[in-house]
């Protein structure tokens, strides 16, 4: 099936970078208090990376022996100490649920948080939203009848644009990502965007690219404090783009500005304990999420010093398909990333 990207050319990748630091300090407690998924990943034969079914919830009785997976003749198991909230920017200019089985309302910006209880760090897993996978299509009462190999982003057309939407990308996410557990999401809108850059009272970043024609106001070269006004031709351009119009030069951007606004946060949780909640309350309207709004100034307190270990893009190759691009990850080197990010050796 060819993906339908109408409203692609006005992407809202950078709805969630925007809100993605806030909830890396600010929702991880849900994570501890409502593992509403946590589960464990099948094993696999020796030599082969772990399984892309997602796994099965675990039972209740006696604690299960631990399965090990093999990779490259090496033991590991799943490190199930791990958190992880998925992020997502949804190309659509305001929240309203349907009754149709599709939508266009497509996830335009995707990255996973893993949160590490033990080094006290998080990793931000940015994934490409013309990824090329198996996505789950739905039936009318929200369950799955088969998948279709299409962008990772059309994963939220299916189902009714609010949970159900949220949850089948949810579903294409972790099995891309070869089972691994998701256990929470959090979907906003695009006009999110300038609220909560304004939050934080801008965040500085330096121009690398070139933006004549977009906005005047980032000029090549120049280090500047993005506002209101420029924020979402900074974190959104593509199609106009002077020196590179494609998704990845927009995903190098992304990973600028949330760096710089990770640090703000941090910054501004710890002055205010009250910022989480006025930030949440400020973007309310704008999003979908099975994170506990209670948990969320009680997270900022625990883990507001948590470090920001990278953020990392699957490498691939994104090319033009019969219509529209497409990216195909490389799959020994996403392999290899999931066991770093998600496994530890077998003891």
């Amino acid at each position: 099936m060819n993906s339908r990207h109408g409203k692609s050319r006005r992407l809202a990748l950078g709805v969630v970078i925007a809100v993605a630091a806030i909830v890396l300090i600010a929702a991880a407690l849900v994570f501890f208090t409502r593992l509403e998924r946590r589960n464990d990943p099948e094993p696999t034969n020796a030599g082969q990376a772990p399984s892309r079914q997602t796994p099965e919830p675990q039972g209740g009785g006696d604690e299960p022996e631990v399965p090990v997976i093999y990779y490259d003749g090496n033991p590991y198991v799943y490190n199930d100490r791990l958190s992880t909230l998925l992020l997502l920017g949804i190309d659509d200019p305001e929240l309203e649920e349907s009754s149709m089985t599709r939508s266009q309302s497509q996830a335009d910006f995707l990255m996973l948080a893993v949160f590490d209880p033990d080094a006290e760090t998080c990793t931000l897993l940015q994934l490409d939203r013309d990824t090329m996978c198996e996505v789950p299509v739905l039936d009318f009462f929200g369950k799955q009848v088969y998948t279709t190999y299409e962008q990772l982003a059309l994963a939220h057309t299916y189902g009714n644009r609010m949970e159900q939407s949220c949850e089948n990308t949810v579903t294409a996410v972790s099995d891309l990502l070869y089972g691994v557990v998701i256990h929470n999401y959090f979907a906003l809108t695009m006009d999110a965007i300038p609220v909560l850059n304004d939050l934080v009272g801008g965040v500085t970043v330096t121009i690398e690219d070139d933006f004549t024609g977009i906005d005047d106001s980032l000029i090549k070269g120049e280090t500047i404090t993005l506002t209101a006004e420029n924020v979402e031709h900074f974190v959104r351009s593509r199609m106009k783009m002077k020196d590179d119009d494609t998704n990845r030069a927009r995903l190098r951007r992304q990973r600028t500005y949330m760096t710089g606004l990770f640090a703000a946060l941090s910054e501004a949780v710890k002055k205010d304990a009250s910022f989480v909640l006025d930030a949440y309350g400020a973007v309310s309207g704008s999003l979908v999420t099975d994170c506990s709004v209670d948990a969320l100034n009680e997270y900022s307190r625990r883990f507001s010093d948590y470090a920001l270990s990278g953020i990392v893009t699957p490498p691939g190759e994104a090319k033009l398909g019969e219509r529209y691009m497409e990216f195909y990850v490389d799959e020994a080197a996403l392999q290899a990333l999931v066991i770093q990010t998600f496994y530890r050796p077998a003891d």
